[in-house]
C-alpha cells in the first residue's frame, strides 16, 4: 500500500534544502571563477599633429582698408560739370555689311518651262600673262540666278588657269539674264555658262 505524501508537512524542509544548495553554488562560483576586468577600446593608429610655423611676412599682413563709400549723385549746376560727367564716345563705327548669300539651298537641277537668256555681260579682261604666253581656252562656270535674273553665286566647273578663272568670275558677276520660269513663275536655277578667251575675235 502506497504511502500518501503530504506536501504541507515536507514543503518547508525542501525549501530550506533548496536555499542551502543555492548558497553553496554561489559561494563556489565566487571562489573558483576567475575575475574578468573590462577591456576598454583603444585606438590602434594615433593621428599625428603637424605644427608649421608661419613666415614672418604672413604674420605682419594687415587687413586691407574698407572700400570707399559710393558717392551720392548730385545734380549738376553748370554746363561744364555736365560735360565732364558725360561718357566719352566709343570707337564703334557700326555694323559691317555682310555680303548677301542665298537664303535657301537651290538644288543642282530645277525644272523650268522657259530657260534664262543672256541680256548683258561685260567682256572678260584678257590676262596679260596669258596674252604673252598665247593661251586660249574656255572657263566653264556654274551660275546661280535668282528670280530677277541676277547672278548671286558662281562656281568654277572647268578651270583654265587661276588668272583666267578670276577674270571669268569677275566678268560673270556683271551678267544679267531673263529669269527662268516654271509655270509662268520665276524660279532660281543653276546655269552652266562658258566664258571663252580668244586672242583674236
Amino acid at each position: 500500500m502506497k504511502r500518501s505524501f503530504d506536501i504541507e508537512e515536507k514543503g518547508g524542509e525542501y525549501l530550506k534544502i533548496g536555499w542551502v544548495c543555492g548558497l553553496v553554488i554561489v559561494m563556489v562560483a565566487v571562489l573558483f571563477i576567475p575575475e574578468s576586468a573590462p577591456n576598454p577600446y583603444r585606438q590602434r593608429v594615433e593621428k599625428g599633429i603637424i605644427v608649421t610655423e608661419l613666415p614672418s611676412e604672413i604674420k605682419q599682413l594687415a587687413e586691407p582698408p574698407p572700400p570707399p563709400k559710393p558717392r551720392m549723385p548730385v545734380e549738376a549746376e553748370t554746363p561744364e560739370e555736365v560735360e565732364q560727367a558725360t561718357i566719352d564716345p566709343t570707337g564703334f563705327t557700326g555694323f559691317e555689311k555682310v555680303p548677301s548669300t542665298p537664303s535657301t539651298v537651290t538644288p543642282d537641277f530645277v525644272a523650268y518651262d522657259k530657260e534664262p537668256e543672256l541680256l548683258y555681260m561685260t567682256k572678260p579682261e584678257y590676262p596679260e600673262i596669258g596674252r604673252q604666253a598665247g593661251i586660249e581656252g574656255v572657263v566653264l562656270l556654274k551660275l546661280l540666278l535668282d528670280t530677277t535674273g541676277c547672278v548671286i553665286d558662281i562656281k568654277v566647273v572647268k578651270s583654265l588657269n587661276s588668272v583666267f578663272d578670276e577674270a571669268a568670275v569677275k566678268a560673270a558677276r556683271t551678267c544679267r539674264f531673263t529669269p527662268a520660269k516654271q509655270r509662268d513663275k520665276p524660279v532660281r536655277v543653276w546655269l552652266v555658262y562658258p566664258v571663252r578667251f580668244k586672242l583674236r575675235d
